[in-house]
């Protein structure tokens, strides 16, 4: 993606013009779903995130959204708790820059994150969406730069928010950073134990994070070291019971479950909110 069609994207997030784009783009697909109706689960993953984001984040929640793209989850998140403090990490300068033109109230760190600070290879996708501190799978590579790297556990310790405090308790996470999910979450180990945040996460098929030599299970895993129950989004919106490992290694087969999960602090109360 170039710097044009990022801007123009970035400014289209929230507009009326943006959102009848994704209402056409939702018709285009009906073909697909007709064919494919064993995938409802995923068709319908971008409205059931919306409800479980209702449910969880408050109107004075603090949100890192890592992984922020064009901006369109920190809009929502910005709405949902416009008495909040938020972040946006974003590796991409390009995309950095309009997000920061676009959300002038959020604290913007142009960086990628990982278990270890310092710099690294940062590999722009010809697809949106898909650019990652790894050759993309499923695109071209646009181009190579070398980005700033931090930890999320650096987000506590003196990176400042726009008054020039340092960043609060963190209530809520957004982590979207293709395929490296595992070595950011390891970067945040003081955060996890200090807050406790909610984390909504995004975990591809089978085999999208082998490039950073890790399994699915070994995610499950570490969340579950860090005492976090992990759940599918159609199962929290309808109030049932956290994944066990085998559900969620299963959950990246087809048919999948989704590729955007939740993980809470063991016991948060989780009840049914659709009908």
């Amino acid at each position: 993606m170039n710097i044009l069609s990022t801007a123009v994207k970035g400014r289209l997030v929230g507009t009326l013009p943006g959102r009848l784009l994704r209402r056409a783009r939702w018709w285009a697909g009906l073909p697909q779903r007709v064919r494919n109706p064993e995938l409802w689960d995923m068709y319908l993953e971008d409205r059931r995130t919306d409800v479980a984001l209702q449910a969880l984040v408050a109107r004075d929640s603090n949100c890192v959204d890592v992984g922020a793209h064009i901006g369109s989850t920190l809009l929502r998140l910005i709405e949902l708790a416009p008495d909040g403090e938020h972040v946006a990490v974003e590796a991409d300068p390009d995309k950095a820059r309009v997000l920061a033109e676009r959300f002038p109230s959020v604290t913007v760190i142009n960086a990628a994150v990982s278990s270890t600070a310092g710099s690294a290879r940062f590999y722009r996708a010809r697809r949106s969406g898909f650019s990652s501190l790894r050759p993309p799978i499923d695109s071209e590579v646009a181009g190579e730069i070398d980005v700033e790297v931090i930890r999320l556990d650096d987000l506590i310790n003196g990176v400042p928010i726009k008054d020039g405090r340092s960043v609060p308790a963190v209530d809520f996470i957004k982590l979207d950073v293709e395929g490296a999910e595992l070595p950011a979450l390891q970067g945040g180990e003081m955060l996890f134990k200090r807050d406790r945040p909610l984390v909504l996460f995004e975990c591809g098929p089978t085999g999208s994070t082998d490039a950073f030599d890790y399994n699915r299970l070994d995610l499950f895993d570490h969340l579950r070291q860090l005492d976090y129950d992990v759940y599918a989004i159609v199962d929290f919106v309808y109030g049932r019971t956290p994944l066990s490992a085998a559900e969620f290694d299963k959950a990246g087969t087809y048919p999948y479950r989704g590729f955007n999960y939740l993980a809470l602090p063991a016991g948060h109360p989780v009840e049914r909110l659709i009908p």
